[in-house]
């Protein structure tokens, strides 16, 4: 027997509660986006070895990412991989 007031519906849920399930949804894809994001970020400052420097390093167009900045990749899934290669070629010297 189910407790009251914790049965469940039938009705599609959200994730989220109080929330529509598309808009659930779609907060959530942010949120993953904002993960893989910030990893990058985080394996920028292990490879380069300091915040600020790693933060400066982000802003700085990149000859081997046809002159972008590494943050301005890091909304897309390409971009991020783009930008972690580019980080472990650093880390072993090849850059």
């Amino acid at each position: 027997m189910v407790p009251e007031g914790l049965a469940l519906s039938t009705q599609s849920r959200s994730p989220i509660p109080g929330m529509k399930p598309q808009a659930a949804a779609h907060a959530l894809e942010f949120a993953g986006e904002d993960q893989a994001q910030a990893a990058v970020i985080r394996r920028a400052v292990e490879v380069i070895g300091d915040q600020s420097d790693a933060m400066h390093w982000l802003g700085t167009p990149v000859r081997a990412l046809n002159y972008a900045t590494p943050i301005s990749l890091l909304h897309h899934s390409q971009g991020r991989d783009a930008v972690l290669s580019i980080l472990g070629r650093l880390e072993h010297g090849v850059l």
